[in-house]
């Protein structure tokens, strides 16, 4: 005969911890401006890429506004971080053109 009570305590357990799993995670201490970005934004751009693989096999799909938050998102955050640092931002540099279309929108 196989005893099951391990198998259940063992799948209680795993369970358990699963769910512990989802603690927010804090930054690391030196995290720079771009890595910070990426990770605020990662979940955006899994989603743009994953449209974009299907886009590039199908050619049906529109992946433009996807791309749009997932941009927007980054620049947002390069903003903030130069902004936080007392970096000045160039109107000619990506950051710029982003501040300038944010200010445009309001």
């Amino acid at each position: 005969a196989i005893d099951t009570t391990t198998t259940s305590q063992s799948s209680d357990a795993s369970n358990a911890n699963t769910n512990t799993s989802k603690i927010k995670r804090t930054a690391p201490k030196n995290e720079s401006g771009y890595a910070r970005a990426e990770r605020l934004c990662r979940k955006k751009k899994r989603v743009y890429d994953a449209c974009y693989t299907v886009a590039l096999s199908s050619k049906e799909e529109d992946c433009e506004e996807l791309f749009d938050t997932y941009r927007s998102c980054f620049l947002k955050a390069m903003t903030k971080d130069m902004e936080k640092r007392g970096i000045q931002v160039n109107s000619g540099s990506m950051v710029g053109e982003f501040k300038e279309e944010v200010e445009d929108d309001e």
